[in-house]
Protein backbone atom coordinates (compact mmCIF):
# COMPACT_ATOMS: atom_id res chain seq x y z
CA UNK A 1 0.00 0.00 0.00
CA UNK A 2 1.62 3.33 -1.08
CA UNK A 3 0.55 6.93 0.07
CA UNK A 4 1.44 9.69 -1.51
CA UNK A 5 2.31 13.86 -0.88
CA UNK A 6 -1.03 15.78 -1.86
CA UNK A 7 -0.54 19.54 -2.10
CA UNK A 8 -4.47 19.98 -1.72
CA UNK A 9 -5.11 18.84 1.66
CA UNK A 10 -2.21 21.48 3.28
CA UNK A 11 -3.16 21.41 7.64
CA UNK A 12 -2.10 24.57 8.90
CA UNK A 13 -1.70 25.95 12.38
CA UNK A 14 -5.84 26.61 12.87
CA UNK A 15 -6.79 22.68 12.20
CA UNK A 16 -3.67 21.87 14.66
CA UNK A 17 -5.56 24.21 17.20
CA UNK A 18 -8.66 23.10 16.39
CA UNK A 19 -7.33 19.65 17.23
CA UNK A 20 -5.42 20.32 20.25
CA UNK A 21 -8.55 21.83 21.71
CA UNK A 22 -11.18 19.17 20.22
CA UNK A 23 -9.31 15.64 20.02
CA UNK A 24 -12.04 15.20 17.45
CA UNK A 25 -11.25 11.84 15.76
CA UNK A 26 -12.59 12.64 12.09
CA UNK A 27 -10.01 15.84 12.29
CA UNK A 28 -6.85 13.53 13.50
CA UNK A 29 -7.72 11.35 10.37
CA UNK A 30 -8.17 14.23 8.08
CA UNK A 31 -4.53 14.92 9.16
CA UNK A 32 -3.54 11.46 9.44
CA UNK A 33 -4.50 11.04 5.62
CA UNK A 34 -2.47 14.50 4.90
CA UNK A 35 0.81 12.67 6.19
CA UNK A 36 0.44 9.03 5.11
CA UNK A 37 3.18 9.27 2.31
CA UNK A 38 5.69 9.76 5.24
CA UNK A 39 5.28 6.28 5.98
CA UNK A 40 5.77 5.42 2.25
CA UNK A 41 8.92 7.25 1.61
CA UNK A 42 10.47 5.96 4.79
CA UNK A 43 9.89 2.60 3.40
CA UNK A 44 11.06 3.28 0.12
CA UNK A 45 14.56 4.50 1.49
CA UNK A 46 14.59 0.56 2.61
CA UNK A 47 14.05 -0.32 -0.91
CA UNK A 48 17.59 -2.32 -1.10
CA UNK A 49 16.07 -4.82 1.68
CA UNK A 50 14.48 -8.22 0.48
CA UNK A 51 11.29 -7.12 2.28
CA UNK A 52 8.80 -9.63 1.36
CA UNK A 53 4.82 -8.51 1.05
CA UNK A 54 3.64 -9.59 4.49
CA UNK A 55 6.83 -8.14 6.09
CA UNK A 56 6.02 -4.65 3.55
CA UNK A 57 2.38 -4.42 4.79
CA UNK A 58 3.38 -5.36 8.61
CA UNK A 59 5.78 -1.91 8.24
CA UNK A 60 3.52 -0.27 6.89
CA UNK A 61 1.41 -0.38 9.86
CA UNK A 62 3.66 0.07 11.77
CA UNK A 63 4.42 3.20 10.48
CA UNK A 64 1.05 4.50 10.57
CA UNK A 65 0.53 3.71 14.00
CA UNK A 66 3.74 5.65 14.91
CA UNK A 67 1.81 8.36 12.43
CA UNK A 68 -0.86 8.35 15.03
CA UNK A 69 1.06 8.64 18.42
CA UNK A 70 3.36 11.92 16.61
CA UNK A 71 -0.16 13.37 16.02
CA UNK A 72 -1.16 13.08 19.61
CA UNK A 73 2.21 14.36 20.76
CA UNK A 74 2.75 17.28 18.33
CA UNK A 75 2.91 20.88 19.38
CA UNK A 76 2.18 23.09 16.88
CA UNK A 77 3.31 26.12 18.75
CA UNK A 78 6.86 25.36 19.06
CA UNK A 79 7.52 26.40 15.09
CA UNK A 80 8.59 23.19 14.14
CA UNK A 81 7.33 21.37 10.93
CA UNK A 82 5.20 18.14 11.92
CA UNK A 83 6.52 16.09 8.51
CA UNK A 84 10.12 16.51 9.86
CA UNK A 85 9.28 15.63 13.33
CA UNK A 86 6.93 12.69 12.61
CA UNK A 87 9.22 11.35 9.53
CA UNK A 88 12.43 10.89 12.21
CA UNK A 89 9.78 8.58 14.40
CA UNK A 90 8.33 7.21 11.64
CA UNK A 91 11.83 5.62 10.33
CA UNK A 92 12.65 4.85 13.88
CA UNK A 93 9.51 2.92 14.49
CA UNK A 94 9.95 0.87 11.22
CA UNK A 95 13.71 -0.17 11.46
CA UNK A 96 13.08 -1.26 15.38
CA UNK A 97 10.20 -3.39 13.38
CA UNK A 98 13.09 -5.14 11.11
CA UNK A 99 15.48 -5.48 14.12
CA UNK A 100 13.15 -7.16 16.37
CA UNK A 101 12.26 -9.60 13.02
CA UNK A 102 15.55 -10.76 13.03
CA UNK A 103 15.14 -10.15 9.36
CA UNK A 104 18.63 -11.77 8.38
CA UNK A 105 19.07 -15.19 10.43
CA UNK A 106 22.52 -16.19 12.34
CA UNK A 107 23.15 -19.02 9.26
CA UNK A 108 22.96 -15.94 7.07
CA UNK A 109 25.40 -13.80 8.65
CA UNK A 110 27.29 -16.38 8.83
CA UNK A 111 27.56 -17.22 5.04
CA UNK A 112 28.83 -13.83 4.59
CA UNK A 113 31.37 -14.22 6.78
CA UNK A 114 32.46 -17.39 5.39
CA UNK A 115 32.53 -15.53 1.92
CA UNK A 116 34.71 -12.58 2.94
CA UNK A 117 36.80 -15.45 4.62
CA UNK A 118 37.11 -17.22 1.45
CA UNK A 119 37.65 -14.13 -0.54
CA UNK A 120 40.40 -12.93 1.68
CA UNK A 121 42.02 -16.00 1.80
CA UNK A 122 42.10 -16.16 -2.23
CA UNK A 123 43.23 -12.86 -2.70
CA UNK A 124 46.70 -14.04 -0.66
CA UNK A 125 46.57 -17.06 -2.58
CA UNK A 126 46.20 -15.42 -6.17
CA UNK A 127 47.74 -12.46 -5.47
CA UNK A 128 44.71 -10.52 -6.96
CA UNK A 129 40.90 -10.29 -5.96
CA UNK A 130 39.11 -13.69 -6.57
CA UNK A 131 36.64 -14.18 -9.65
CA UNK A 132 32.82 -15.55 -8.17
CA UNK A 133 33.61 -18.81 -10.56
CA UNK A 134 36.76 -19.82 -7.92
CA UNK A 135 34.95 -18.29 -5.00
CA UNK A 136 32.14 -21.07 -5.51
CA UNK A 137 34.40 -23.57 -6.31
CA UNK A 138 36.37 -22.69 -3.04
CA UNK A 139 32.74 -22.71 -0.93
CA UNK A 140 31.56 -25.24 -3.09
CA UNK A 141 28.42 -23.72 -3.93
CA UNK A 142 27.30 -22.18 -7.39
CA UNK A 143 27.63 -18.66 -8.44
CA UNK A 144 24.04 -17.86 -8.39
CA UNK A 145 24.41 -18.51 -4.37
CA UNK A 146 27.70 -16.08 -4.41
CA UNK A 147 25.37 -13.73 -5.64
CA UNK A 148 22.46 -14.39 -3.29
CA UNK A 149 25.28 -13.84 -0.06
CA UNK A 150 26.32 -10.69 -1.87
CA UNK A 151 22.98 -9.35 -1.47
CA UNK A 152 22.41 -10.59 1.61
CA UNK A 153 25.32 -8.78 3.07
CA UNK A 154 24.54 -5.18 0.83
CA UNK A 155 21.26 -6.23 3.04
CA UNK A 156 23.39 -6.16 6.52
CA UNK A 157 25.45 -2.95 5.07
CA UNK A 158 22.35 -1.10 4.24
CA UNK A 159 20.57 -1.47 7.62
CA UNK A 160 23.11 -0.92 9.28
CA UNK A 161 23.23 2.64 7.65
CA UNK A 162 19.89 3.21 8.09
CA UNK A 163 20.14 2.91 12.07
CA UNK A 164 22.95 4.80 12.44
CA UNK A 165 21.20 7.48 10.79
CA UNK A 166 18.32 6.99 12.40
CA UNK A 167 19.40 6.45 16.13
CA UNK A 168 21.92 9.59 15.41
CA UNK A 169 19.01 11.64 14.47
CA UNK A 170 16.73 10.98 17.56
CA UNK A 171 20.39 11.34 19.71
CA UNK A 172 20.61 14.48 18.33
CA UNK A 173 16.93 15.69 19.05
CA UNK A 174 17.30 14.40 22.15
CA UNK A 175 20.25 16.48 23.46
CA UNK A 176 19.36 20.14 21.67
CA UNK A 177 17.51 22.07 24.20
CA UNK A 178 13.94 23.32 22.95
CA UNK A 179 13.70 26.47 24.19
CA UNK A 180 12.46 29.43 21.77
CA UNK A 181 15.76 31.02 20.80
CA UNK A 182 16.98 27.24 19.64
CA UNK A 183 16.29 26.43 15.93
CA UNK A 184 13.44 24.41 14.27
CA UNK A 185 14.01 20.70 14.30
CA UNK A 186 14.07 20.84 10.44
CA UNK A 187 17.05 22.91 10.88
CA UNK A 188 19.13 21.29 12.94
CA UNK A 189 18.57 17.75 11.34
CA UNK A 190 18.93 19.72 7.24
CA UNK A 191 22.28 21.84 9.31
CA UNK A 192 23.82 20.01 12.44
CA UNK A 193 23.79 16.35 11.59
CA UNK A 194 24.42 16.65 7.57
CA UNK A 195 27.86 18.60 8.89
CA UNK A 196 28.31 16.46 11.34
CA UNK A 197 27.89 13.42 9.00
CA UNK A 198 30.11 14.73 6.53
CA UNK A 199 32.76 15.81 8.15
CA UNK A 200 32.56 12.02 9.56
CA UNK A 201 32.84 10.74 6.12
CA UNK A 202 35.59 12.99 5.30
CA UNK A 203 37.58 11.10 7.46
CA UNK A 204 37.21 7.87 5.64
CA UNK A 205 40.28 6.48 3.33
CA UNK A 206 39.87 7.73 -0.41
CA UNK A 207 38.03 3.89 -1.33
CA UNK A 208 35.50 4.34 1.54
CA UNK A 209 34.28 7.61 0.93
CA UNK A 210 33.96 6.62 -3.04
CA UNK A 211 32.00 3.72 -1.79
CA UNK A 212 29.45 6.20 0.44
CA UNK A 213 29.26 8.62 -1.97
CA UNK A 214 28.23 6.67 -5.06
CA UNK A 215 26.09 4.17 -3.30
CA UNK A 216 24.20 6.26 -0.72
CA UNK A 217 24.12 9.77 -2.57
CA UNK A 218 24.67 9.14 -6.06
CA UNK A 219 22.21 5.95 -5.72
CA UNK A 220 24.48 3.26 -7.80
CA UNK A 221 23.95 -0.36 -7.59
CA UNK A 222 27.05 -2.77 -6.42
CA UNK A 223 28.03 -3.81 -9.54
CA UNK A 224 28.15 -0.02 -11.07
CA UNK A 225 30.27 0.89 -8.04
CA UNK A 226 32.88 -2.07 -8.73
CA UNK A 227 33.14 -1.59 -12.13
CA UNK A 228 33.41 2.33 -11.48
CA UNK A 229 36.49 1.45 -9.02
CA UNK A 230 37.62 -1.43 -10.97
CA UNK A 231 37.32 -4.01 -7.69
CA UNK A 232 35.37 -6.73 -7.46
CA UNK A 233 31.48 -6.72 -5.93
CA UNK A 234 33.03 -8.92 -3.08
CA UNK A 235 35.86 -6.38 -2.43
CA UNK A 236 33.05 -3.39 -2.68
CA UNK A 237 30.87 -5.02 0.42
CA UNK A 238 34.15 -5.36 2.67
CA UNK A 239 35.24 -1.85 1.53
CA UNK A 240 31.44 -0.77 2.54
CA UNK A 241 30.95 -2.44 5.83
CA UNK A 242 34.51 -0.92 7.01
CA UNK A 243 33.53 2.31 6.07
CA UNK A 244 29.85 1.91 7.95
CA UNK A 245 32.13 0.54 11.20
CA UNK A 246 34.29 3.87 10.79
CA UNK A 247 31.36 6.19 10.36
CA UNK A 248 29.56 4.46 13.70
CA UNK A 249 32.45 5.12 15.63
CA UNK A 250 33.11 8.49 14.32
CA UNK A 251 29.23 9.43 15.23
CA UNK A 252 29.25 7.57 18.68
CA UNK A 253 32.33 9.57 19.86
CA UNK A 254 30.18 13.18 18.65
CA UNK A 255 27.71 12.42 20.38
CA UNK A 256 29.17 11.05 23.80
CA UNK A 257 31.11 15.07 23.51
CA UNK A 258 27.90 16.48 23.26
CA UNK A 259 26.34 14.61 26.11
CA UNK A 260 29.34 15.36 28.26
Amino acid sequence: MNFYKSDTDVITDKIWEEYERTKDVALRNQILVSYLYIVTCNIKKMNALSICREDYEDMTNQGVLELINCIERFDYTRGIQFDTFASIRVRGSIIDYIRKKDWVPRDVRKRVKDLNDASNELQSELGRPPSDSELAAKLGVTEEEIHKIRQDELNLNVMGFEELLSENNARLLNTRNTASNEQPEEMLLQDEFKQVLAKCIDKLDKNERTVITLYYFEELKLKEIAFVMDLTPSRISQIHAKALEKLRKYLSEYMDTKNN
